[in-house]
């Protein structure tokens, strides 16, 4: 995977700027977070810094942006040059992370769907959690388990889902994103209990599943009618815990 994000660099912005389901995306996660003015974050899986940015344009105290993509933290790192924010990037494999500090915060639009199986997703969450505050939180939007590409696909939403294949916890998909070039991403779907086993494992005290919220704005721009396939049968899905 780290090849592949390192041949897509900026593409990959195109995506969120352009398709519709990151609308819903960062309306939800948004909502998620909540008052996070003055908060220290850090930002996994922060691809180009899109969200980094976002965060810290919207009064976060610091951001640090972390991706396993070499090219990706330097298109991250090209943006922090044309507007500075005080954005720090780092090129680190999340479930080799080690302490960088104890943030108020810490968001992953799209990293735990890169989890092969259970241990390897609870290393990852075990990571996550030593770089939490004592009282901080942990914010992800991440891949609905209950996803199934036999009903509505997300092709109008900015991508289409082209395989599902079951595993033993979960199911392995891959899925078109169209981009000008297109471009293929594989990931994974763990199951919801693998998910809650590993949160509950990696000593989170709380968690929280969030389903998918369109803001108002975007009903009236595009209609209800336009979302309802997306709503029936979304492919992502929020999910919060608690250190």
């Amino acid at each position: 995977m780290t090849e592949l994000y390192d041949t897509i660099g900026g593409v990959y912005e195109q995506f969120k700027t352009v398709a519709t389901l990151p609308i819903a995306e960062k309306f939800t996660l948004f909502k998620i977070l909540g008052n996070f003015q003055g908060k220290t974050i850090l930002d996994l899986a922060c691809g180009t810094g899109f969200y980094s940015r976002l965060l810290k344009e919207e009064g976060s105290a610091k951001v640090v942006g972390v991706d396993i993509s070499k090219e990706m933290v330097n298109v991250a790192r090209q943006q922090e040059m044309k507007n500075p924010l005080g954005n720090e990037y780092q090129v680190l494999d999340i479930a080799k992370l080690h302490k960088l500090g104890s943030f108020d915060l810490v968001t992953a639009v799209y990293l735990l769907n890169y989890a092969e199986n259970k241990e390897h997703l609870l290393q990852m969450l075990c990571n996550i959690r030593s770089n939490l505050a004592s009282n901080g939180r942990f914010v992800a939007m991440t891949i609905n388990p209950s996803f199934s590409w036999k009903k509505s696909n997300s092709t109008k939403y900015g991508l289409t889902v082209l395989k599902q294949e079951p595993l033993s916890e979960g199911f392995y998909s891959e899925a078109e994103f169209h981009t000008n070039p297109p471009f293929i991403l594989k990931y994974f779907g763990l199951s919801q209990s693998i998910y809650e086993w590993a949160v509950t494992e990696a000593g989170f005290k709380k968690f929280s599943w969030h389903t998918i919220e369109i803001p108002k704005q975007a009903i009236e721009n595009y209609t209800e009618d336009y979302w309802q396939d997306f709503l029936d049968n979304c492919l992502i899905i929020g999910l919060s815990c608690e250190n």
